[in-house]
């Protein structure tokens, strides 16, 4: 199938005032941080107290990682013809002039090691979109800022430390920790990557290409890669026809507007480039749990497709990229970066043809995909050399699959929402002091409970990391034997009679939930940070689900299992004697002194409160299975036990007599089972 030139690909008009208006540089960089916290405010601020609450990480869903966007647009660069490449590289020359120093001094610098020097053009497509929000951005304070190479060098490290995973559980290991240390470079990296949807193609709904084209480019249509590709690169073709047919005198103008060719067109290039990607071939539609599973699914494990000319296709996705993904978008990107050199020639068909269409370059210059939803406005009956220029390209590009209410390849969940759930333990262990004897004993228990909680388990890359949890239930203690003396036992019978601590049964409450850096401080800070600083409240809680600001609690997978400590996330509380009067534990125990100096044994009824305290869990076993969690764990802490009332229940005048607090450690082994509400999308009907 083919674009054909009777089907125009947009449908509303544009004014071509803007056609020959030459846009001034900006006087001086201005933070793109200030420029969107305006237009995007409301929106993070619920972002980022949500994720503060029930720690969810707004996390990407990038097609690609940074260094798989920089090996395509590298590869596509060394592939230019060499007429091509002769007018870009002086192009870029022309750019670097009163740049700043961190440009390098070509447009692919190749391998730069673990700590980049400098930015090349072929790292600005991966800059684009997912460390900046507009073109204008990109060039004005994304480059030129103090910390686009911290950026560079996460990439770089992230590219040698996949390179050198042996198995699964490394390699996802190492992508957690590299969204972390994205995040700890580019503080607004999640909030930005939060709000972008603009990386999914559209779902289709005709196996017609150039019906395909006209509706994910019409204005009011939802964003999405292959539109705003369209919007973009046409938009750096009529800046560089601009550039080439009318060159302003000044060098200062001249770099500025060489500067915005390359940014249009590394936006463009993001997009394109992301096409490629598998979760993005599939996974376009849906509520985000079940968008950002399928689009792991499919990235991980590769889907089987075919593109629009027929040809079929395997393709990966983000972290998975093989030599055939890099190939394929790179040969497209090329193609695409040749069409901007052309357009740097006066009078070239495609470059003039552009500047009728769409936003223009001015508008798509400062184009907000962070905040922006839907398509801009493009242009009612486009030029037959756009099309034919933009036929083989399509052509090119994976089919999508099809959307809500259609037919559609098998979907999956993510870890990802609000869920109710079942837990059940039995724990054992050595507990000490207490109202009648301070000797080490064997202490055991069974509990069971409702948990309702959130999950955000594969946003933070690892299972575990970024889940809250509050749960009730009932745990029953057995009686804690002290071995008695022969005193001991003359005085008060056996101690299997007589225990230390009794049998017992009592209110099982408990929580769990990620801190920054101290536990609990993120209950504290939600509110403050609302309020004065939405942008550290989102890398707070970034940080706090992935592991704290020190992140030693950030979940480690091993083929054994995965391991985490937990030390202040989670706590959990036995409250004893509350259940009711027949439930209120009774002692035997030293309520005072005879005359003869030996002590007096009475009969005690405590309440008490039991906190408990895991500081690592292993989780041997766990399964998800498209709404349900089921997991096995092994958690090892500590607790301490403290009164809240004493009373002498016989006889009864007699004072009551101290009660110190007790402690132990144990060893508890659970189960627990999740339910994650949402509908089913992997069940729905077509309505074919």
């Amino acid at each position: 199938m083919t674009v054909v030139s009777r089907a125009p690909l947009t449908t509303t008009s544009r004014s071509s005032r803007c056609d020959h208006r030459r846009p001034q540089p900006p006087k001086e960089p201005r933070s793109s941080r200030g420029r969107q916290a305006s237009g995007k405010g409301l929106r993070l601020y619920a972002q980022a107290v949500l994720l503060i609450v029930v720690m969810t990480l707004p996390r990407s869903a990038s097609a690609w990682t940074y260094p798989e966007h920089r090996d395509i647009a590298q590869a596509a660069i060394v592939a230019l013809p060499p007429e091509e490449r002769a007018a870009l590289d002086q192009l870029w020359s022309e750019a670097r002039a009163n740049y700043t120093a961190s440009a390098c001094p070509t447009l692919a610098a190749g391998e730069q090691g673990l700590d980049p020097p400098c930015l090349d053009f072929a790292a600005w497509p991966a800059l684009a979109g997912d460390h900046s929000c507009s073109s204008r951005d990109l060039a004005v304070d994304v480059v030129p800022g103090p910390w686009v190479l911290a950026v560079a060098k996460v990439a770089a490290e992230t590219k040698a430390e996949l390179a050198s995973a042996t198995s699964r559980e490394q390699k996802i290991n190492r992508i957690a920790a590299s969204n972390m240390h994205l995040q700890g470079a580019d503080p607004d990296y999640a909030g930005r990557a939060g709000s972008n949807i603009g990386h999914f193609l559209l779902p289709r709904n005709t196996d017609d290409p150039t019906v395909y084209v006209r509706t994910a480019i019409r204005a009011g249509a939802p964003v999405n890669a292959l539109g705003l590709y369209v919007q973009y690169h046409l938009a750096a073709l009529a800046a560089a026809q601009l550039l080439a047919s009318s060159p302003p005198d000044n060098p200062q103008q001249k770099a500025f507007e060489a500067r915005r060719v390359f940014a249009l067109e590394a936006f463009a290039l993001h997009w394109l480039e992301d096409m490629f990607a598998a979760g993005h071939v599939v996974g376009t539609w849906g509520s985000v749990a079940w968008r950002m599973g399928t689009h792991d699914y499919y990235n991980e494990f590769g889907f089987d497709g075919s593109r629009w000319n027929g040809e079929p296709i395997v393709l990966f996705g983000d972290s998975n990229m093989r030599a055939a993904d890099l190939e394929r978008a790179s040969k497209l990107v090329s193609a695409s970066l040749a069409q901007v050199a052309r357009a740097l020639t006066p009078g070239d068909p495609l470059g003039v043809a552009s500047a009728t269409f769409g936003l223009g370059p001015e508008g798509a210059y400062v184009f907000n995909v962070c905040v922006e939803l839907k398509q801009p406005a493009s242009t009612d009956g486009v030029n037959p050399i756009i099309i034919a220029e933009m036929r083989d390209l399509v052509r090119s590009t994976p089919i999508p699959g099809r959307g809500e209410g259609d037919v559609h390849l098998p979907r999956f969940r993510d870890e990802l929402g609000p869920f109710v759930g079942i837990f059940g333990s039995a724990a054992g262990g050595v507990a000490w002091g207490g109202l009648v004897s301070s000797d080490a004993r064997p202490s055991a228990a069974l509990a069971a409970g409702l948990r309702l909680g959130f999950g955000a388990e594969n946003l933070t890359g690892t299972p575990g990391t970024a889940t809250a949890f509050i749960e009730g239930g009932i745990q029953m203690a057995t009686a804690e034997v002290n071995q008695c003396t022969e005193a001991d036992c003359q005085l008060i019978g056996t101690s299997n009679l007589f225990p230390a601590v009794p049998s017992r049964t009592g209110l099982r409450l408990g929580l769990r939930l990620p801190f920054w850096l101290i536990p609990g401080d993120t209950l504290l800070l939600a509110p403050i940070l609302a309020l004065v600083s939405p942008r550290a409240l989102a890398s707070v809680g970034v940080a706090a689900a992935s592991g704290g600001l020190i992140p030693y609690e950030r979940t480690m997978l091993t083929s054994f299992g995965t391991f985490q400590f937990i030390i202040g996330r989670e706590v959990h509380a036995t409250l004893f004697g509350v259940l009711g009067k027949p439930s209120v534990p009774l002692y035997i125990a030293p309520i005072g002194t005879k005359p003869d100096g030996s002590p007096e044994y009475g009969v005690v009824a405590q309440k008490s409160i039991l906190l408990g305290f895991p500081v690592v869990e292993w989780t041997p076993f766990r399964a998800f299975a498209t709404q349900v969690t089921f997991a096995t764990a092994v958690q090892l802490g500590f607790g301490v036990e403290l009164p809240l009332s004493t009373k002498v229940e016989y006889p009864a005048d007699k004072a009551s007599p101290s009660a110190p607090v007790s402690w132990g450690v144990f060893m508890r082994g659970e189960f627990d089972a999740r339910y994650f509400l949402g509908a089913r999308e992997d069940l729905q009907r077509s309505n074919h």
